[in-house]
């Protein structure tokens, strides 16, 4: 059954009927490209339709996808946004499997890399720069993988480690522009936490962005095998998982070639979170290591930040982002002039 995983898109065939009215069914349709029958349009009156999943899905898929327990949806929005959970699930059943044989099961390293938007144009991007580490030979690979920012997703060609089906369509929903920085975080074979930062490194927020979302592990744990946990070889300061599925109250971006002093950017930062926590102090993390950050006479302790910033020995190149959960738990994952996540003793 894992050969017929992931699924990459959903699209309707529409027909019209002899008595004039317009029947959609919608399809899932797979890497290799075969399709199967997912949904159809129910006709209610002249301008109301309904959506019902078809009973054929639910029967051989039932058992183990997370189908739900509903089968009928009054709008196509929300039969949609039931789709895009199957194609997710697809994809952590796939990373399970090792989709592709081409290619190794896990990778070992870190799990989060950067990508800068340099034109208007989603065109000529390559994905990642260790494309042949990660993939082995690049020259002959091609794989779809899944970007997932919040409670949406979008399946992604990448051929010869060029984005190409499914990266215009991300590009439009994300608006990208030339200046803005592309995080992403992966924790599962073919699956990337998207965060993206606009020109002055704040991230950017969409209307899917502060939804409650149902594309998260915890809520698929009754279909999902033991064996499908977070990989124990990955190096990161946070998975992205973490970041995925945690509200938080405040992030940014800090890029070391700004020559903007570090000590005032990240003091000013700081000061507003203790204002807004209320918080008498501040915990910065990176996987198994703590730095607390103080508030001496209701400003920031500008010795304890220092001497977080000498360990992480910051060079020229690098970029700092970081995400504030609360006061107690401060995520803070440095990136290379190269876009990969910087390792560490302690990652």
């Amino acid at each position: 059954m894992g050969t017929e995983f992931p699924y990459v898109r959903c699209f309707p065939k529409h027909k019209r009927l002899a008595d004039g009215t317009v029947r959609s069914v919608y399809y899932l349709a797979n890497f290799a490209g075969d399709i199967t029958k997912v949904a159809s349009s129910v006709p209610v009156d002249d301008n109301t339709f309904l959506y019902k999943m078809c009973a054929k899905f639910q029967e051989k898929y039932g058992h183990f996808f997370p189908v739900g327990q509903r089968n009928l949806w009054n709008s196509q929005k929300a039969m949609l946004k039931w789709a895009d959970k199957m194609i997710w699930f697809s994809f952590l059943v796939g990373s399970n499997e090792s989709m592709y044989n081409d290619f190794s099961k896990y990778y070992q390293g870190p799990c989060w890399f950067t990508k800068e938007i340099c034109t208007d144009n989603w065109r000529g991007y390559t994905f990642l720069s260790d494309w042949d580490e990660r993939f082995r030979n690049s020259s002959k690979s091609s794989v779809w993988i899944l970007l997932k920012n919040r409670g949406k997703v979008w399946p992604v060609h990448v051929v010869h480690n060029q984005l190409t089906d499914g990266w215009p369509e991300f590009w439009d929903s994300h608006k990208l522009r030339s200046g803005f920085k592309v995080v992403f975080g992966c924790e599962r074979n073919w699956i990337f936490e998207v965060v993206v930062l606009m020109h002055n490194l704040e991230p950017l927020y969409y209307s899917w962005s502060k939804t409650n979302h149902e594309l998260q592990e915890s809520s698929l744990m009754p279909y999902v095998a033991d064996d499908l946990g977070t990989p124990r070889h990955l190096r990161t300061s946070c998975f992205p998982s973490m970041m995925s599925i945690t509200h938080h109250i405040m992030q940014f971006g800090y890029d070391c070639a700004s020559r903007k002093c570090i000590t005032r950017v990240f003091g000013r930062r700081f000061r507003n979170l203790f204002h807004d926590t209320g918080a008498d102090e501040i915990s910065l993390n990176m996987r198994n290591k703590r730095w607390s950050i103080c508030k001496i006479k209701n400003r920031v302790d500008r010795f304890s930040l220092e001497n977080f910033f000498n360990s992480l020995n910051l060079q020229e190149r690098d970029f700092v982002l970081v995400t504030a959960f609360d006061a107690a738990n401060v995520n803070v994952l440095v990136f290379t002039g190269d876009g990969v996540e910087r390792m560490y003793p302690w990652t």
